[in-house]
């Protein structure tokens, strides 16, 4: 089976791994996002990094760096201004190229029902931290043996609390060695094509809106400017 691309709502998951604040103090938004990201990039594997995305709402995007950027491989977006995050997920999902191989993490019933609507598969953000809780485990037990018995109830708090302990350590050398690699392999991909086109397009001045509203053999095109007739 090929492997999975994976579209991540980034504050759903970042709720549901408990990283997520009532109220935030200057940076600490920033802080949390950055937590969430190191623990993915520990959980993914190499080829897992390459193939996913996360997209976060336009809110207190880092200053002095673009609104689309790569964290150990992963890539990161943010949505534009006025837009949420949402809405580009949706963008993202309409422009994949091979649907059947796609995986939204989002316990969001809309992107949800925008998944189905393209044959692609989709998973809450607490039951795919429990996926990765289960692998964590499995792969310990291989690498070391047998172990003390962890939480293993499905939907458990324990269970996320578990993620969230195995996220804690990562190798950031390897992981920075390997952004340079990974960036030239993500070249040649046509979902990586997919995703660039989106953002040449709404850095030339339209919005989700118009995207998500054209037909699907116009979404390459340059956006309309005043004066333009439409085919």
């Amino acid at each position: 089976m090929a492997a999975l691309f994976l579209i991540i709502d980034g504050y759903n998951l970042m709720h549901a791994a408990g990283l997520s604040q009532a109220r935030y103090a200057p940076g600490d938004l920033q802080r949390q996002r950055h937590r969430l990201l190191v623990r993915l990039a520990n959980a993914l594997t190499a080829e897992e990094r390459l193939r996913c995305t996360v997209v976060f709402d336009a809110m207190e995007a880092p200053s002095g760096l673009e609104r689309h950027y790569r964290h150990a491989e992963i890539r990161i977006q943010f949505a534009e201004p006025g837009h949420d995050a949402d809405s580009l997920i949706e963008a993202l999902i309409d422009a994949h190229t091979a649907p059947s191989q796609l995986l939204i993490v989002s316990s969001d019933h809309r992107l949800q029902k925008a998944a189905r609507q393209r044959r692609a598969e989709s998973v809450d953000s607490e039951v795919y931290l429990q996926q990765l809780a289960a692998r964590a485990r499995t792969a310990a037990v291989e690498k070391t043996g047998p172990a003390p018995s962890k939480p293993t109830a499905a939907g458990s708090g324990e269970d996320v609390t578990y993620w969230m302990g195995e996220f804690g350590a990562i190798d950031v050398d390897a992981i920075a060695k390997s952004e340079d690699s990974g960036a030239e392999s993500a070249a040649g991909d046509p979902w990586q094509k997919s995703i660039d086109e989106l953002q040449q397009h709404l850095n030339q001045g339209a919005d989700l809106d118009d995207w998500l509203n054209r037909p699907p053999d116009r979404k390459g095109e340059p956006p309309d400017r005043p004066g333009r007739k439409r085919k």
